[in-house]
């Protein structure tokens, strides 16, 4: 009798436990998301049912700009963010929780860019200005990468942090000369035709690299992760490719602009599709070499301090896919 009482509790027990193992891998992963073309991809296969199609485990969390996502990963409200490789470096070196590079969504071949007054010709012509920019983010690296192509340097401007929710009505009350931004904030500003663009990420080719980064204890519970990612990712592709009016509607109303002005947004990037994404984990020398330039300008502009070479290993690897 004795036995069957232990045997009977340890079966309780095990019950417990097997039902909270299964609450904990049920929590979704949590994804911060910002505005920006490249990503809305994954908006769509979510709004398309595409998670849930291949069992994905993720929700994507809605955020206003790159600093938001960072910042939220960081403080632990996410499991992971789609951001661009700088903000993945600075997360990693600011102490979030470790992560991995798992997927990439595009390369910003102009998308990102500089806005100025229309009175500023050139970067040369914002020596002594006053430029806005995300300084805890990307801005930052491409407002330098711009001065350096120009000779010259962040001394030589006066920098203002702006992040992107705020960065129109800076440029129209004028507290500021010039903006680094991207679209949808890019697009309202260039309609106005009060400004222009005095530098793009076309003059930096393949340096912007748009990514979705997740926690490697978010991986570790949920093994299937990055697959199933690869998979619904390019199932929005194929979605868009085969019915695009529904898709630049439903991706353009979050992004507040016209299909129209969407449209034209994404010719300014190289949307990267299943294929591409396996030659990139496979071969991961390109991302390792990125993490590692992205690394060296923001500790030359002491964005941050670290040794550049040990960071390479946020890149997910292709043999664990």
């Amino acid at each position: 009798m004795r036995n069957m009482h232990v045997r009977f509790i340890l079966l309780i027990c095990s019950i417990f436990l097997l039902s909270a193992c299964s609450k904990k891998n049920i929590e979704p992963v949590e994804i911060g998301i910002n505005p920006w073309p490249g990503y809305e991809f994954l908006y769509l296969a979510e709004q398309k049912g595409f998670f849930e199609k291949v069992g994905l485990n993720a929700r994507l969390i809605q955020l206003g700009s790159l600093s938001d996502s960072q910042r939220s990963y960081i403080n632990g409200f996410t499991d992971g963010m789609a951001s661009t490789v700088i903000e993945a470096v600075q997360a990693e070196v600011h102490g979030g929780k470790t992560l991995k590079i798992v997927m990439v969504s595009d390369y910003s071949n102009g998308g990102d860019m500089i806005v100025a007054r229309k009175e500023f010709k050139d970067m040369h012509a914002l020596k002594g200005k006053t430029i806005g920019c995300e300084v805890s983010s990307l801005g930052v690296f491409i407002l330098q990468r711009a001065l350096a192509k120009a000779g010259m340097n962040l001394s030589d401007v006066k920098l203002v942090n702006i992040e992107q929710t705020y960065a129109e009505k800076s440029m129209q009350d004028k507290q500021i000369d010039a903006v680094v931004t991207y679209p949808p904030v890019a697009t309202n500003l260039l309609k106005s035709g009060r400004y222009h663009k005095v530098f793009t990420s076309l003059e930096i080719p393949k340096e912007i690299v748009d990514i979705i980064s997740i926690s490697q204890e978010a991986l570790d519970n949920n093994p299937d992760f990055v697959s199933k990612l690869h998979d619904v990712w390019q199932m929005g592709l194929d979605y868009y490719r085969s019915n695009p009016e529904d898709s630049l509607q439903i991706m353009s109303t979050r992004e507040g602009v016209s299909p129209t002005d969407f449209k034209a947004a994404l010719t300014d990037l190289k949307l990267i599709d299943k294929k591409a994404q396996r030659q990139l984990f496979d071969d991961t020398s390109f991302l390792e070499n990125n993490v590692k330039q992205v690394c060296g300008t923001l500790v030359h502009v002491e964005a941050i301090s670290t040794d550049c070479d040990l960071l390479p290993n946020i890149v997910y690897k292709s043999g664990d896919i």
